[in-house]
């Protein structure tokens, strides 16, 4: 490998895509401010709406959207609406969106079977509450199968903002659909609240299209208590499907926190290229970010309290994990990982000429400045089967490990280590039981003296050898932990 460390934490290396790769992370970034300028414009908007439409009952709700223009409101009356059937069809101005909200935030509950869907642009959804589903009916007897996701974006440029799902779940769990499905370009779900999913489908999931990168934002949002599935197709949020996954979305889930989410192994699972994590704390969730298909995401300041947790299902016990790496030019910069029950940071083997469907070679991954202190699990797995296996033969390769802080106490640091193929590894610091691959320049096997900070965060004390070396691990200048003070809907307790 040719360049500075610092050259391949500025820029991916040895990709033939880096070009493409920093024009896709600077459309994120950008977008990802405007996103924000354009939600405190749609705040400004909506105070000074120029009509407001009262809705009774779903059944007055056609003859609103019909008078509604750019800038107005659509209120709905506050109670409970059962098997309530609305299709937003209008469309507002990106200077004046469409809002639809209770009379009061929180104040109408859809229950049942019902659904919301954006199918115009430039709307704006907010204080909604669902709760209960199917299982949780006004007492008429009727038995009922939920038919599409609850809240459904379709259109462009939409935000759903301020709204709660709770417990809105089928009669059986085998009965598979989604809670929250993201489409278009532009789309925004933010502070809302997901509680109690416990049936077999996507909490939230962003739909990916080849031709058109979805650009949207995910953020603080507060996902929490998704007991274990026990199955397949869990996962808390999803960004693409494997078919698609080498197409651009754009994504950023920035600033979420995720508590018990329990589901599946994973808890984010990656299936599309050049997304970002950002800023996210998970707390005590038997699972993992995933980076599973897909090239060029970014992993940064994100905090995992594992805490050792694991949670018991039917083929025996799911653990608290950090992130998984498979495929191609991906950063995982400035994590904290915490007491990880299993691993802290994993690379998956690869398989020769994979289908979409497999698992690609890890290639160019950069890993700097992450934190990960383990006792019962181990901080680093150079590969997650414990033996070689002939399928998945293709271990990480060309990839940089530097500036990062490893320690366990009672394990070894690296952990079913196939050796990895032309690595760079410069200023790590590891300390533990034992350091598990064959000693190498660029870590340096030494206690880091960690001790907390004011947020209780272990970080390099004065005099420490990382302190002295100028890195001192995870340093996510521009995040911190999330408590649910942080996160959801302004009008819950």
């Amino acid at each position: 490998m040719s360049g500075t460390v610092t050259d391949r934490i500025l820029s991916p290396p040895h990709s033939r895509q880096a070009g493409q790769y920093h024009k896709g992370l600077i459309i994120m970034m950008r977008y990802a401010l405007a996103v924000t300028a354009a939600s405190l414009l749609t705040m400004v908007v909506c105070a000074g709406a120029a009509e407001v439409h009262e809705v009774a009952s779903p059944d007055d709700l056609s003859g609103a959207m019909e008078a509604a223009e750019p800038g107005d409101e659509i209120v709905l009356a506050d109670g409970e609406w059962l098997d309530a059937d609305l299709n937003i069809t209008c469309s507002g101005a990106p200077d004046a969106p469409i809002t639809i909200r209770p009379q009061t935030p929180g104040g109408l509950t859809l229950t049942g079977i019902s659904w919301v869907r954006l199918s115009g642009s430039h709307l704006v959804l907010s204080g909604l509450r669902m709760y209960g589903g199917a299982r949780e009916v006004a007492g008429d007897g009727v038995e009922r199968e939920q038919r599409f996701a609850p809240i459904d974006i379709r259109g462009d440029h939409n935000r759903v903002t301020e709204c709660a799902i709770i417990d809105f779940n089928p009669v059986g769990r085998e009965h598979r659909y989604m809670w929250v499905v993201i489409r278009g370009v532009g789309n925004q779900v933010d502070r809302c609240y997901f509680r109690g999913q416990d049936h077999s489908g996507v909490t939230m999931t962003v739909n990916v299209d080849p031709e058109r990168p979805n650009e949207a934002l995910i953020y603080r949002n507060y996902f929490a208590g998704r007991p274990p599935l026990g199955a397949n197709g869990g996962e808390t949020i999803r960004i693409g499907t494997s078919h698609v996954s080498m197409s651009n979305s754009h994504t950023t889930v920035q600033e979420n926190l995720f508590e018990h989410c329990d589901g599946e192994i994973e808890i984010i699972s990656n299936k599309s290229c050049e997304n970002r994590y950002v800023g996210n704390t998970f707390r005590e969730s038997a699972g993992e970010l995933t980076l599973r298909h897909g090239d060029r995401c970014v992993v940064e300041g994100n905090y995992f309290f594992c805490n050792g947790y694991e949670r018991s299902r039917s083929n025996g016990y799911e653990r608290a994990r950090g992130i998984r790496i498979i495929g191609r030019d991906h950063r995982v910069v400035n994590n904290y990982i915490y007491e990880p029950a299993l691993y802290g940071i994993v690379f998956q083997e690869g398989i020769v000429d994979t289908p979409l469907a497999g698992y690609f070679q890890v290639e160019r991954a950069l890993v700097a400045f992450n934190t990960i202190v383990a006792s019962s699990g181990t901080p680093v797995w150079m590969g997650r089967s414990a033996e070689f296996r002939e399928d998945r033969p293709l271990h990480p390769i060309d990839s940089t490990f530097v500036g990062n802080i490893f320690l366990a106490p009672d394990r070894p640091v690296f952990a079913r280590a196939q050796f990895p193929d032309n690595f760079d590894w410069e200023n790590n610091f590891a300390w533990g039981d034992e350091l598990g691959i064959e000693h190498r320049d660029g870590i340096t096997w030494t206690d880091p003296m960690l001790v907390e900070d004011e947020h209780g965060l272990l970080r390099p004390a004065d005099g420490s050898p990382a302190a002295d070396a100028g890195f001192e691990g995870a340093e996510p200048v521009a995040w911190r932990p999330l408590t649910a003070a942080d996160v959801g809907p302004s009008w819950m307790d």
